[in-house]
């Protein structure tokens, strides 16, 4: 088996950091949360006192990293006797009560930062389904975290023009990267006219009729190269769920020459599956 290629980073400088803070810059620096040890230290509570590796380092992108965070020890609460650091089994009693002071933090921790909770951005990532639900939003598995959260964040406003070319535009603009241009009531082909259009096997395209009124192109400023078929797909499916369902579309990419002669889905006398979005059927003269 091929070795993987490890990727190397920078890591970013965390001191003086809130916990919190300071793993949010870690994941998007690409870096996995960092292990937290407590020590009691001068410094505001909870903020960065030391970190393992030392910030500017170049290591791997999957190196553990350590961050001392300062905090209050529950030694203050025991007898005065036990709080001297000349006293015996002081050292010890710290460093056992550590382990009590992180086992509570984990559980309070979550409580006094409930807010965060409902930011996409700073949600964990397992809570975003939960989140989406509330603004009657279903994420695809397969999206990215990023495109999620920025989904997740425009919902509530795109809501007010859903049904729209704007909201239509806005979340291709954010599952792609690039913002489309939609053209209504418009569609490339012209169809089948006796004298005009009918050159068999070429020119000659039999449709149902179309309401123009009911139509529009959506089209991209890169071409389908640019895209992986899953993407291609995925655009799709944002389309469908999107738009109107009384209206047809058209994908269509504007490094592609205009189109003159329309792309085969099904033809006489052989059968094939094509990329349009709709059900198209050219007729081809076939010999005795």
């Amino acid at each position: 088996m091929q070795e993987r290629i490890r990727k190397k980073l920078v890591v970013p400088d965390l001191m003086h950091l809130h916990t919190k803070d300071a793993q949010i810059m870690l994941t998007n620096n690409g870096f996995n949360e960092a292990s937290v040890r407590f020590v009691e230290s001068y410094d505001e509570v909870d903020t960065i006192v030391r970190q393992t590796p030392i910030k500017g380092q170049l290591v791997d992108a999957h190196s553990p990293i350590e961050v001392h965070v300062a905090k209050q020890s529950y030694l203050r609460y025991m007898p005065q006797i036990y709080q001297l650091d000349n006293a015996v089994g002081s050292s010890f009693l710290r460093e056992f009560l550590w382990v009590f002071q992180h086992v509570l933090d984990s559980t309070t921790a979550p409580m006094l930062d409930g807010h965060r909770y409902y930011d996409p951005r700073e949600t964990p990532r397992e809570f975003l389904p939960w989140l989406a639900s509330w603004v009657a939003l279903t994420l695809d598995v397969d999206w990215p975290e990023r495109k999620k959260r920025k989904m997740i964040q425009a919902a509530a406003n795109m809501y007010r023009y859903r049904g729209t070319r704007r909201a239509l535009e806005e979340v291709l603009a954010i599952f792609v990267g690039k913002r489309p241009r939609i053209e209504e009531n418009a569609w490339p082909y012209r169809g089948f006219r006796v004298g005009v259009s009918s050159t068999i096997g070429d020119d000659t395209l039999i449709l149902p009729r179309i309401n123009l009124d009911h139509c529009f192109i959506v089209r991209f400023p890169m071409g389908p190269s640019d895209m992986k078929e899953e993407q291609i797909v995925k655009i799709h499916q944002i389309i469908n769920k999107e738009k109107p369902a009384h209206t047809t579309y058209f994908l269509q990419f504007d490094t592609q020459e205009d189109i003159t002669r329309p792309q085969v889905f099904m033809q006489i006398g052989s059968l094939g599956i094509g990329v349009s979005p709709s059900v198209e059927t050219t007729t081809e003269a076939s010999g005795g």
